[in-house]
């Protein structure tokens, strides 16, 4: 169990949004010259670069896991289905001394995805500050919102996104070409969409919000134009931002299901 405020940061955003810049930011970020407390950092992106090296040991994330316990949250987190089932997920990895070997190198991703979930999941069981960056493509990410904030979390959701999912097409592409990873572009775009649907939903959980644009192309372009905290009546405190910046994606996905 972790001493003072529990806090859970929500990195969201669909692919090639900029996420890890805003995360960077928020890293750098000080208050009264004290760096904010990100707490244990879970990222399925990284965990697959382990994974693809062979293998991810929970020590780092200050977990301990047994098999059992693994496969039993896995099949519960809906991410093992039809493409990727219950057979191919169970001889994709072993699990030993408290490190996942993967098996099956196709499956990096899937179990990279799994680990995460578990990972999140554990450490709110064990009420644990962490922080997690996200698609936001699936309802578990709502889910585990909406645990910690039951659990006495304090969730911080930073949302970024664009105005339309070729940009963020274009965005991986040139990612690519720097060396990240790829996404093929139709994942993007539906990933985009179900993204923005779970955006409106989100919010609810959340203690503070943050939410950028990133429309624009250049360094430092990614726009804070809204900004809510809950006060002691647990009703959004809104700044005063410019409506005129406010982006048509975050009317069509927010504003217009109050």
């Amino acid at each position: 169990m972790t001493n003072g405020t529990l806090r859970m940061r929500v990195f969201a955003g669909p692919n090639g949004s900029g996420k890890s810049t805003i995360i960077n930011k928020v890293q750098n970020h000080k208050v009264n010259n004290v760096p904010i407390d990100f707490g244990i950092y879970v990222n399925a992106d990284l965990i697959a670069k382990e994974l693809r090296k062979g293998k991810c040991s929970f020590k780092k994330y200050k977990i301990n896991l047994q098999e059992e316990e693994f496969v039993r949250i896995a099949l519960d987190s809906g991410l093992v289905g039809t493409s990727f089932n219950e057979k191919l997920f169970k001889s994709s990895f072993k699990l030993t001394e408290n490190t996942i070997h993967l098996v099956e190198p196709n499956a990096d991703e899937h179990v990279a995805q799994i680990i995460a979930h578990v990972l999140r999941k554990k450490l709110v069981a064990e009420r644990k500050k962490f922080s997690f960056e996200t698609v936001f493509s699936h309802p578990s990410k709502v889910d585990i919102m909406k645990e910690a904030v039951k659990a006495g979390y304090k969730v911080y959701l930073y949302f970024i996104s664009t105005k339309s999912p070729a940009i963020n097409q274009y965005r991986v592409e040139v990612r690519v070409k720097q060396g990240g990873h790829d996404v093929p572009k139709d994942k993007i775009t539906d990933r985009y969409y179900r993204s923005m649907d779970l955006l409106h939903e989100a919010s609810q959980y959340a203690y503070q919000a943050f939410y950028f644009d990133n429309s624009e192309d250049g360094d430092g372009k990614q726009s804070l134009f809204a900004h809510f905290k809950l006060d002691k009546d647990n009703t959004k405190n809104w700044d005063v931002i410019d409506k005129d910046i406010v982006p048509d994606w975050f009317k069509e996905y927010y504003s217009s299901k109050i």
